[in-house]
């Protein structure tokens, strides 16, 4: 997503508070994604693209999407998907992938996300 408005200014922020580099630490209560733009979130079941959940941040979004992989669903049939105030929408993540994306999101370090037999 382009963010760049034309403005060549520099931009202004606290880089003593922003952590850069590839090992980067998530803080314990675990992390969200944010888009430019975006207004909310929306969780949905493939292939029904049945709505499960809406949310204003993904971090909202991340203990719902454990919930559901813990109830049984498979994580190949869950979308988290963006939308933005234009009407305009898009994929934040599916899959192995977004469930692992959540449990990190909520601060777990499991490498797979925990499943209930049913």
């Amino acid at each position: 997503m382009n963010t760049n408005d034309g403005d060549d200014a520099p931009l202004d922020f606290d880089s003593g508070s922003v952590e850069i580099g590839r090992y980067a630490r998530l803080s314990a209560d675990g992390f969200a994604v944010a888009i430019d733009g975006v207004v909310a979130y929306s969780l949905r079941l493939t292939p029904s693209n049945k709505i499960l959940g809406r949310f204003t941040s993904t971090r909202d979004a991340w203990p719902v999407i454990l919930d559901e992989l813990a109830r049984g669903r498979p994580a190949r049939c869950l979308v988290l998907d963006w939308h933005d105030a234009a009407g305009r929408r898009g994929r934040v993540g599916s899959g192995r992938l977004l469930a692992f994306t959540a449990a990190q999101g909520v601060g777990r370090s499991a490498r797979k996300p925990e499943r209930i037999a049913g």
